[in-house]
């Protein structure tokens, strides 16, 4: 596989879209959506008003089939850790810091390129049920392009979370934003990924609307499913830190937005139980190995 999976340009520079999967290599939804946009891009011989590039995250995790390497590739991207990297010896990097490297040089590369509009799409998917989503980087949640997607706006995790992409690529002119399709390895998480960005290059104009009705009534029947019951826009309230040798596990059973009491027990680690410190609904609880983030709890607002 190589960095740039696929892309294709139009004749204008109303829109660059850039999409982003497998930054976290055990997520193939992304990557897959990626290939299936482009595939039928190609087949319907359809006009970009724009460009769309679809970019590999972590390839050599992706070949791995696990989320990171040496460290996770959607936690690293301060200035100190970017600038210590680029300056770093081949022969001392790690395997994340050559993917950094490049990243690095070909996202900044084509925020360069004088489009009009310019979107970032981080494609991602959970461990646990219920994870279709958006993660808003720093942008209003009335943004007409997030709100697309029909799905709960999580505003604030930037603030418990640091060093992810999106947060060090946005600017005043970009939209930047992760799309979370659903459960990691499941069919329909990638299918939420792909009729999703249909969805997207309509709304934001990369595409013309009348050449994908299809993939839209597609994308609002899949979306129509799920949004029962579900919130619209959400802040968050706490984050559970997992740490090494924590021997953090999970309570079964949890799935994200599900409403949860004070004193309710979440988890276990080697300290004992771990309960909820406050009233709320959890929000990507921890069902696999790898991460740091063991759950968070956000309200509705």
């Amino acid at each position: 596989m190589n960095r740039i999976i696929n892309e294709k340009s139009g004749s204008d520079k109303k829109v660059l879209m850039i999409v982003i999967g497998g930054i976290h290599g055990n997520e193939l939804s992304g990557v897959k959506a990626i290939n299936n946009t482009f595939s039928s891009l190609e087949k319907s011989n359809i006009s970009i008003h724009g460009k769309i590039i679809g970019i590999a995250g972590n390839l050599q995790a992706i070949e791995a089939k696990k989320r990171f390497l040496k460290y996770d590739l959607n936690r690293c991207w301060t200035q100190e850790f970017i600038d210590e990297t680029l300056t770093k010896p081949s022969e001392l990097c790690e395997k994340e810091d050559i993917e950094l490297k490049e990243l690095y040089h070909l996202i900044s590369s084509l925020l360069t390129e004088g489009y009009q509009q310019t979107i970032i799409v981080d494609l991602h998917a959970t461990s646990a049920d219920n994870g279709s989503f958006i993660v808003n980087a720093g942008m209003p949640a009335q943004d007409s392009v997030v709100k697309s997607l029909r799905l709960p706006i999580v505003m604030n995790l930037d603030d418990y979370i640091h060093g992810t992409l999106l947060r060090y690529f946005k600017r005043p002119s970009v939209t930047a934003f992760a799309f979370e399709g659903g459960k990691i390895g499941l069919d329909k998480t990638a299918e939420v990924h792909t009729y999703g960005l249909w969805q997207l290059m309509t709304e934001s104009g990369l595409i013309d609307e009348q050449h994908d009705l299809s993939m839209i009534l597609h994308y609002q029947e899949l979306i129509g499913s799920m949004k029962k019951g579900q919130p619209n826009i959400l802040r968050v309230l706490h984050r559970h830190e997992v740490k090494p040798q924590d021997y953090f596990h999970m309570k079964p059973g949890f799935d994200s937005f599900q409403f949860i009491e004070k004193g309710e027990l979440l988890a276990e680690d080697k300290s004992g139980a771990i309960t909820s410190p406050i009233d709320g609904r959890i929000f990507m609880p921890l069902y696999q190995i790898a991460g740091d983030d063991g759950f968070f709890i956000v309200e509705e607002v």
